[in-house]
């Protein structure tokens, strides 16, 4: 048998105790969760034999993903949480109910994945380093959160892919807006038929730029693209809640307000064919005024064969027009906490709302709409 034989039977023995090990940990924490609701869902009814051990790598993006359910699970710990850089200030983090006296910090990844034996870790990285990190924990056999995108390159993507198939860990990545009672409400409406067939659908991400944005967002190679960032979760709900596919896709970007942010795109617009030969346009912009009540204004049209259906985010409602009916608003169900959904599966109980075909798959589908607005070309999908 090679040396190579040897180190994948060797690697696939320890993903196997590492699996086992999470099962038991999971259990021992009482997340029988099901299609979990919420942090609450996890409490557990026994004493843990041993604690779900989560980290948390980087500073950038949505943390509270992670950290605002890990103090409403008990059995689920942050073990330990690494900088983005060594200089970083995590004081803000250091206030959070999830880090205690027992959290470890670390000033890089790399010694906390060398030094740490972790059930899952969120990556929470400035985004083109977001493969990077999660290839270094799949290879430990570490289950992966990774902040969106799970990389800013294809090629980056095929390797991630690869290595995460290998490592036969799971990943998901913060498409976290299925959670969201308006865009489960408006799935439930298209699944029972009460548009007919989705063939228009129209989506819109506005956003407040704030005082400032990070470092990486000045340069295009390390910011990755403001549709793999925001625009993704416009492009996945379209998606989601029509059960349509993209075959096709093309798309324009700018920035014209943003001129200390070179890399940076402050507008921009998604053309993309559907399977069934209609059509999703995405538009989005951090252009949103300050004065505007949210930070965020996002919004879903679905236009049917028999309906129309209207996502607002914004005010949390949903409005259904038929041909038999006027306007109504639809009721919504509960939000569902996503990383508890996450553990769930892990667990064994039930299905996570982002599969891991879609986390790879979105991606693709947002790096290729970013390359076709830098090109000028229509891309295949």
């Amino acid at each position: 048998m090679s040396t190579h034989s040897v180190s994948e039977n060797n690697a696939d023995q320890h993903l196997s105790r590492n699996r086992r090990r999470f099962l038991q940990s999971a259990v021992g924490a009482g997340l029988v969760l099901g299609a979990a609701t919420g942090p609450m869902a996890a409490r557990t009814h026994a004493a843990q034999a041993h604690a779900v051990r989560v980290g948390l790598i980087g500073t950038d993006g949505h943390t509270g993903i992670l950290l605002g359910s890990i103090p409403g699970m008990p059995g689920v710990e942050l073990t330990a949480f690494a900088k983005s850089l060594p200089n970083d200030d995590v004081s803000h983090l250091k206030r959070n109910k999830a880090f205690t006296e027992k959290t470890r910090i670390y000033d890089g990844y790399e010694q906390l994945l060398e030094k740490e034996e972790l059930d899952v870790v969120g990556v929470c990285m400035p985004y083109y380093r977001n493969a990077e990190v999660s290839i270094a924990a799949a290879r430990r056999g570490v289950h992966i959160v990774s902040e969106k995108p799970v990389a800013t390159t294809l090629a980056d993507l095929a390797k991630l892919k690869k290595v995460v198939t290998r490592s036969k860990i799971r990943l998901t990545t913060m498409l976290n807006m299925r959670c969201f009672p308006p865009y489960r409400a408006a799935r439930k409406a298209v699944q029972e038929g009460l548009i007919g067939e989705p063939i228009l659908l129209t989506s819109q991400k506005s956003y407040k730029f704030g005082a400032a944005r990070p470092w990486f967002y000045k340069d295009a190679k390390t910011y990755g693209g403001s549709i793999p960032w925001a625009g993704i979760h416009a492009i996945d709900y379209m998606r989601w809640t029509t059960g349509r596919k993209y075959v096709q896709v093309s798309a324009w970007q700018g920035n014209k307000d943003h001129p200390d942010y070179p890399g940076f795109q402050d507008h921009g617009g998604v053309l993309l064919k559907l399977d069934n030969a209609g059509t999703a346009m995405c538009n989005m912009d951090y252009l949103r005024p300050e004065t505007a009540p949210t930070h965020g204004d996002d919004r879903l049209r679905v236009a049917g064969s028999d309906g129309v259906l209207e996502v607002l985010g914004a005010e949390n409602r949903v409005l259904l027009t038929t041909a038999a009916d006027g306007p109504r608003e639809l009721d919504l169900p509960e939000k569902v906490d996503f990383f508890a959904d996450f553990l769930a599966e892990l667990a064994g109980k039930g299905k996570h709302l982002i599969s891991q075909e879609d986390a790879f798959r979105l991606t693709e589908v947002c790096l290729k709409a970013r390359n076709a607005a830098e090109t000028g070309k229509w891309s295949a999908l």
